[in-house]
């Protein structure tokens, strides 16, 4: 409106922002519920680094945190083998939840700690648990008793006045009994709350990981991406020109396709190295996400063929994750966009890029 200060307008936009987020969070959870109830809910493992997990949580919660005066804490200092099987989406929803929780019903002054440790090995399997506990509000015994079951939230004055469906912890309860694990809650009314989960992982290293000594103080939060060029392919105007303003004012160059088959071609007739990487929208016309993928992984040069692909589009079940896995993808970035996860996962996809690099006799030949 006339009149409208810059900072109003930065106020303004922020709400905007968070309201929509909000939005899409309620829809995700409706989505998922309608997932678990329907029995189409399907665990997909892949190959994860816990400990580069761990920082990806770090990197979503640790500026939120900071702005309403929580102390944040991350441990990881007893995992022994941090790489392997776990579907990885579900896991991190599971954190993610649990951290949403302990951060909305912590105040200012409080703290939050996650960690994650290594119990035992037996075989190839590890047996992890996972602890969230936060100084908070806690809750009472009874209604701690019922805190997984589906829209239940407890009657305060206190928790009233935040924002959530009632649907969290009964989709991570669920997320962790298809894992084959075990959740369990202590707490206590003004005391805080403890969430514990425990579940096992085939170990894909038998010796641990190379992140285990870098820890998460040790990732760049402002990352230069000048000179790093990516091809988008994306059909839509708007999600195009949004997608490139974002990238563009990080410093990445943005190359574009308006559809799979102009992706393909493009990667085709590029030199080795020229893009980084492909962010690849799913339905597209001509030549859909899934068809230019394969196209690219039947490329004859090496270099080329395996140049890394990120599926962006707004299917987000774990049957579409699966499906662009096996289509050849590396990963995935859920649209409208989460700026921070995206970037997330392009820094997840350059370390390991950069890792394969590093050690040529774990490359193809």
């Amino acid at each position: 409106r006339p009149g409208t200060t810059e900072d109003e307008m930065h106020e303004y936009l922020d709400k905007i922002y968070s309201s929509g987020n909000n939005l899409l969070a309620i829809i995700d959870d409706v989505l998922e519920m309608s997932s678990i109830e329907s029995g189409k809910m399907e665990i997909v493992p892949v190959r994860t680094d816990l400990k580069d997990m761990l920082c990806e949580i770090n990197d979503l919660f640790e500026s939120q945190m900071e702005r309403k005066g929580i102390n944040f804490e991350i441990n990881a200092d007893k995992l022994i083998n941090n790489i392997v099987l776990c579907d990885k989406n579900r896991f991190v929803r599971v954190i993610l939840n649990l951290v949403s929780n302990a951060y909305k019903f912590t105040p200012e002054g409080g703290t939050v700690k996650v960690e994650l440790e290594q119990l035992e090995t037996e075989e190839n399997k590890g047996a992890y648990k996972l602890t969230v506990s936060d100084t908070g509000i806690g809750m009472s015994r009874e209604f701690a008793a019922k805190v997984f079951e589906s829209f239940e939230r407890e009657r305060t004055s206190t928790v009233s006045g935040i924002q959530g469906t009632g649907l969290g912890m009964t989709i991570t309860k669920n997320i962790v009994d298809k894992m084959d694990g075990k959740i369990a809650v202590e707490t206590e009314k003004d005391k805080g709350t403890t969430f514990t989960v425990d579940v096992k992982f085939e170990i894909l290293e038998n010796e641990p990981g190379d992140s285990r000594d870098k820890g998460c103080a040790g990732r760049k939060k402002n990352r230069d991406y000048s000179g790093i060029r990516l091809l988008l392919a994306e059909d839509n105007e708007i999600n195009m020109e949004l997608a490139t303003m974002i990238l563009s004012d990080a410093g990445f160059e943005i190359d574009k396709a308006e559809n799979g088959r102009v992706a393909y071609e493009m990667v085709a007739k590029s030199e080795p190295g020229f893009y980084r990487a492909v962010l690849m929208d799913i339905q597209m016309p001509e030549m859909n996400g899934f068809e230019a993928t394969k196209k690219i992984r039947e490329l004859s040069d090496p270099d080329l063929r395996n140049i890394p692909v990120i599926a962006m589009t707004a299917n987000v079940f774990s049957e579409d994750v699966a499906k662009e896995r096996e289509a050849g993808m590396d990963a995935h970035i859920s649209k409208p966009i989460i700026i921070h996860e995206m970037f997330s996962t392009l820094d997840n996809i350059f370390r390991e890029d950069e890792s394969a690099a590093s050690d040529p006799a774990g490359s193809e030949i």
